[in-house]
Order: structure tokens, then sequence, then C-alpha cells
């Protein structure tokens, strides 16, 4: 366990990490002479394309160009990584919108952490060549369009859209209603790609190559593996945060040392936010950190509390756990939604649980489907029953009377307050 020193500096170096970028956006290159004006660019699309309910989105790279460009596409757009392509639209910059719940977004932050400044809506694009990006994630890219096509065949949306997105972290396909029910219901953090699936699939390597080579072999397999799959899922925050505490972990199991989840989270979250400290104002990665650490700290305040509980069935285990992931982001739900949840629990308790099976199933439908469509039916029946559950449970709990209710204005002062009381209350038992 992290010492009250440890948890100090943490949380000293996060807030001091918070109001530098409160308050700092990058600053965007000077196209302001072609702003609302027609523009035509030539570009190499630097990222997977984001297939969502209406349209693509793709992040350009202009020529010659350090920052990037989001261009809007109609959603049939049959565009891939490191195509170069010609677009012709109007040039804009992002704006902040209020979102469903009343909030406004930050859009312009938000695509500003991602080097994108400006956008073309609805562009006219020409393809010039493919193939001009880099060959590993080419050939990745490729396989993980053929493994999402494979859960399509024997997995009918919106459940495909859903195992996509509890495997790869793709969610853009889930229509804003049902985006709208993961929030009210406070399991909005259950489609940030955790570790949970990357520590599932990679002791799963381990053990099915164990059967052939040597221990210290397989768990370098799992290393290169962990690797590709960081890179095949986008490079996103949260995956990248899970990447390195399942590599420590490896690295633990090769050295014959201990592996201390909690120190492995904080040295994840402190390498990324040394690197890009921009990373910190990452909702999907807040959500996914502050989730893990409150699974891995706070049980043991918490199982105090519910001794009534039964043990059987892991019933008080898995309510620990939920209260425990519920308390640690409630504080970044409210600040960043606006959304107070009065169903978090149950909708917590009825739906993770079955996460793991849901993703086994579905990565067998995926995997299988390489080999046989045939074949992988059996495994997608089952998965589209789970992910069935999945989104009944929380359609049914978010339309229940006063599910929950829109606060507009949840100040950042009063969020670092919260994590600093939190973190003194967990700190007790250290």
């Amino acid at each position: 366990m992290l010492s009250k020193k440890e948890i100090f500096l943490i949380c000293i170096l996060i807030i001091i990490a918070i109001i530098r970028f409160f308050f700092f956006i990058p600053q965007a290159p000077d196209y302001d002479t072609f702003l609302n004006k027609k523009v035509s660019v030539e570009g190499i699309i630097n990222d997977i394309p984001d297939v969502r309910v209406k349209n693509t989105r793709v992040s350009v790279t202009p020529t010659g160009k350090d920052e990037n460009i989001l261009v809007i596409l109609p959603r049939n757009s049959d565009v891939f990584y490191g195509d170069k392509i010609q677009i012709n639209g109007v040039l804009e910059k992002p704006e902040n919108f209020i979102a469903s719940s009343g909030k406004e977004f930050n859009y312009e932050r938000y695509l500003a952490n991602r080097d994108i400044y400006y956008i073309i809506n609805n562009a006219e694009i020409e393809i010039i060549s493919h193939n001009n990006g880099n060959k590993i994630k080419t050939i990745l890219f490729k396989f993980r369009n053929l493994f999402l096509e494979n859960i399509n065949q024997v997995v009918s949306p919106p459940y495909s859209d859903l195992a996509s997105g509890l495997l790869l972290g793709t969610k853009g396909n889930l229509d804003k209603t049902t985006q709208a029910e993961f929030i009210s219901t406070g399991t909005i953090h259950i489609t940030a790609l955790s570790g949970y699936n990357v520590t599932i699939v990679v002791y799963s390597i381990i053990k099915f190559f164990g059967l052939f080579v040597s221990t210290t072999f397989s768990i370098v397999l799992g290393i290169i593996f962990i690797l590709l799959f960081i890179i095949m899922a986008g490079g996103g925050a949260t995956v990248v945060r899970a990447g390195i505490m399942a590599f420590i972990a490896l690295l633990a199991k090769i050295t014959n040392r201990n592996y201390q989840a909690g120190r492995a989270l904080v040295i994840a979250g402190l390498l990324m936010i040394a690197y890009d400290p921009r990373v910190i104002t990452d909702v999907s990665f807040q959500l996914s950190f502050l989730a893990t650490a409150g699974i891995l700290f706070i049980p043991v305040k918490i199982i105090r509390w519910i001794r009534w509980i039964p043990a059987r069935f892991q019933l008080r285990e898995n309510a620990a756990i939920t209260i425990s992931a519920t308390i640690a982001v409630l504080p970044t739900l409210l600040y960043s939604t606006g959304v107070l949840s009065f169903v978090s629990l149950p909708a917590n308790l009825l739906v993770l649980p079955v996460i793991p099976i849901t993703m086994l199933f579905s990565f067998l439908s995926g995997i299988i489907g390489f080999i046989s469509p045939i074949l992988s039916l059996p495994f997608g029946y089952i998965s589209e029953f789970l992910l069935s559950y999945i989104l009944t449970i929380i359609h049914l709990i978010a339309t229940l009377p006063f599910a929950s209710i829109n606060i507009q204005s949840f100040p950042i002062i009063l969020t670092i307050i919260l994590y600093i009381l939190i973190i003194w209350w967990v700190s007790e038992d250290f």
C-alpha cells in the first residue's frame, strides 16, 4: 500500500496538473486567414477513422504541418488510416456546446488535447493514394477492422456496438440516447477501456503459450502483445494506462518481485502526466484511473459497513467494489457531466458482474470468426444475450422517475476538495 507521504505527494502533483491545464489551452496554428472560407487541403489520415451513427470523423495531418484537422465525412465513406486525401470544404474553429445534461462541453479543449485545432464539416474528399502510414499500425488496424466485422456478423446492433466498446473502447456507434442512459445510471465508466480486459487477455496468452514454451518467454510474448494491443486500440489514454500497469505486472513476474497494483497505477498515471500533462484533462482517462484507484484502495473501508450483505456468490465483495468505484468517480462525473445519479449503485451491482464473461464471449466471437462465422455463431448468441441484458438493465433503470438530476455548475475547486477528503479518509488505514 501507499504511505501517507506518497499519497500526499500524488495529491499535490495532480492538483498542480489540473490547475495548470484548467487555465491553459494549447495555442492553435494561425490559419485565421482561411477561417470560414472554402479551402483545399492535402493530407494523410493519421488515426483510425471514428465511425459514428451519422458520420465518419478522421484526423488528418496536412502536408508539411504538425497539427491536425478534424474532417467530418458521410458515415459510409470508404477511408482508412494512411490514406492520402485531398479535402475540400469550409475551415472552421471548434466551438463548445451544451450537452444533453445542460452542461457546457469544452470541445475546443477536447480537440486541442489531440492536437486538433480546426474542423472541416461535410467535406468532399478524393483519395490520392493508400498505405502512407506506419506499416505496423496499418497491419494492426486492418486486423482490428476484420475482428470487429467478425463480431458484427454474429452479433446484431446495438449489441455489437457495445461489444466493440468493451473490447476496444469504440463507443462512437452508440446513439445519444444510450450514451445518456449510461451517464444517468452512473455506468459510463464501463465504456472507458479499462485495464481489466488487457489483463485478462494478456494472462490468457501467457497461459496458452506457457504450454509450449518457457514461462519467461511466454511473459515476453505477453509484453509484446501489450504494445501491439495499445497500438491496435488507437493508443488512447485509458488503454495506455492499462498497458503500463500490465507491463509492470509482467515485469514483476519475470524478476520475482511482488506486484502492488496500487503503486503500478500511480506509476502509470505519473509517467503519462510527465510525458503529456494534457492527459489529466481527458475524462475517459480520469474515469478509468479513478475507478481503478477506488477498487484498489476503498473496499477495505466499505466492507465494514456492508457485513449485512451475504458473502455468498461474492455479493458482498461485488457490492464493496461497486460502491468503491462509485465513490471514486462521483466527483469527476459531477464536474464533467453535471449528472448526479441516484441509481448508480443498483445499476452497477446488476451490470458489473456480467462484464467479464460478456467480454470473453464477445472476444471469442471475433477471434473464432477468423476460422468460420458458423463456428462463432454459438459464442455470438451468448454474447448478444449478455449484451442485451446489460443494455436492458441500464435502459430500465434510466427510465425510473428521479433516476438522476442535472447539476449545471459543479465547481472544479469543490471537486478537488472532495478528492482531498477521499484521499485523507482512505489513507487513515495505511
